[in-house]
């Protein structure tokens, strides 16, 4: 492998962005009202549009959540901006980015190796 003046990871600022800390996402979404799960004592059954108030309430939770993993993605990437919201640009360039990890720390091990030797 080649080796490079610049030092291992200097294209990139590892340090986790200011919101994340909190682990809660600072961007807000649409301002749809929230439809709350409907919760009957135990023995009692839902109603038909009981049944269809929790499901849509649990789609728009898993949405919610993948909405939050892109997120996520988005400030742990460097290489990508909030601007961009295509999923599939999103996946893309995380695999870019995990592959560029695995080289970095297989170039941190030989050197490791050969500092040992």
């Amino acid at each position: 492998m080649e080796q490079s003046d610049t030092p291992i990871g200097a294209a990139y600022d590892y340090s986790p962005p200011a919101d994340t800390e909190s682990g809660k996402s600072t961007k807000k979404r649409g301002s749809a009202a929230r439809v709350s799960r409907v919760i009957k004592k135990k023995g009692e059954l839902l109603t038909e549009p009981e049944k269809k108030a929790n499901h849509i309430a649990s789609e728009q939770k898993r949405r919610m959540n993948i909405r939050v993993g892109y997120d996520q993605l988005i400030q742990i990437v460097p290489t990508l901006t909030p601007s961009q919201r295509s999923e599939a640009l999103i996946l893309q360039k995380t695999v870019e980015y995990i592959k560029y990890l695995i080289m970095e720390r297989e170039i941190l091990e030989g050197q490791m190796k050969e500092a040992n030797r």
